[in-house]
């Protein structure tokens, strides 16, 4: 789960050296692509969203699940340093760190599924997330 504040959440190469990855940020439903880094607005201002992230050696094809769309256009990103993170707005990681064969470039798309709610989440502002899948490729 990512920790979305403001919208916002971002996928970044962990080379320290790296410039703020919210330097620019795209509108709602949307991705942009800049520095190292794929950052994602999402519909919803705050929420635990779920993330994916995938790695392909081809261009693979829509997420298994119910309601994905793609948002953004595909895009080109390089990660300098082959290892990447999930971040929150606050540049804090979410989750594991993810280890790339190569820099890149990658063809990168993202994908939003609907918003759904969790029952058993009890702070009301974290009910309702999105799920969302970003595929890497060659």
């Amino acid at each position: 789960m990512v920790l979305v504040e403001r919208h916002l959440f971002a996928l970044i190469d962990n080379d320290p050296g790296n410039e703020e990855p919210f330097a620019r940020i795209p509108g709602n439903s949307a991705f942009l692509v800049h520095e190292d880094s794929v950052v994602v607005a999402s519909d919803l201002e705050d929420q635990l969203a779920r993330v994916r992230v995938e790695v392909w050696d081809s261009p693979p094809g829509m997420p298994v699940g119910e309601g994905f769309r793609p948002i953004g256009e595909v895009a080109s990103v390089s990660f300098e340093s082959g290892r990447i993170q999930l971040v929150n707005l606050m540049r804090e990681p979410a989750g594991d760190e993810y280890v790339l064969t190569s820099p890149g470039p990658y063809r990168v798309r993202v994908w939003a599924g609907p918003q759904e709610e969790d029952t058993q989440e009890e702070l009301e502002a974290y009910r309702f997330f999105e799920r969302f899948v970003i595929h890497l490729s060659p």
